[in-house]
């Protein structure tokens, strides 16, 4: 028996199509799929956002590496920032939506990471000097800032990530068992657009199928174990 090829990820087609069926349109001859797209990455941006709220693992990225270049004079009003402007192979991923947690070491070693303190909730930065490591970082302004540090410094990033959007039929759908989820949502939408009473009715359905979508995830993380850290580690900073 030959080995069949298959994947646990819908395409955008099996998404379209489904809108179609639920919008009376099977044939295609309204609901091409050029017109559908927009409404299925609506639909698709939606359940990200629902899914990243409960921590769901297919958002996160771990283990990209930048380097924040040394201040070469001391000045506590100096402040080093990475944003999206920032020079490659240096400025923050492109498909970043936020960061979790930082580490650092000195460039060109091979020193273990130590994890750096977030202040962005706590006050912001403070006003000092540099010395020979960052410590503290702060997301503003889409942008990570950081004291900055007397050598150059490489900082291990985890962040939150947003899927690329669905270009056409081939297009995987990078969320398990989304279909009914993302197609219910795109019916909704396609079906207020053009003044159709189906809008409320798939409007339902998409926010009890979402519901469901991260309820599953939501279950998952709370079966993987968890070990609190202790209070040193998430209220100091730990030097190399």
């Amino acid at each position: 028996m030959p080995v069949v090829g298959s994947s646990a990820y819908n395409t955008a087609g099996q998404i379209t199509s489904l809108v179609r069926s639920l919008l009376n349109d099977s044939q295609g001859n309204l609901f091409t799929d050029a017109v559908l797209m927009s409404y299925v990455n609506a639909a698709y941006h939606k359940a990200q956002r629902a899914l990243a709220n409960v921590g769901a693992g297919a958002f996160v990225t771990d283990n990209v590496t930048f380097i924040v270049p040394a201040v070469t004079v001391p000045d506590a009003s100096v402040q080093v920032c990475i944003t999206d402007a920032t020079p490659p192979p240096n400025q923050l991923p492109t498909d970043l939506l936020a960061p979790v947690k930082l580490w650092e070491r000195p460039s060109g070693s091979t020193q273990e990471f130590a994890e750096m303190v977030d202040l962005t909730l706590h006050g912001g930065l403070p006003s000092r000097e540099q010395d020979m490591v960052l410590s503290v970082w702060e997301w503003r302004a889409d942008g990570l800032y950081f004291l900055g540090a007397t050598q150059d410094t490489e900082v291990r990033l985890r962040y939150l990530k947003m899927l690329p959007d669905l270009t056409d039929a081939t297009s995987p759908v990078l969320i398990r068992n989304a279909q009914e989820a993302l197609a219910y949502t795109g019916a909704a939408m396609a079906a207020l657009a053009r003044g159709s009473p189906l809008a409320a009715q798939w409007d339902a359905a998409a926010s009890d199928a979402l519901e469901d979508l991260v309820s599953g995830a939501a279950r998952r993380e709370q079966q993987s174990g968890r070990r609190r850290r202790p209070y040193s580690s998430r209220s100091g900073y730990t030097p190399f």
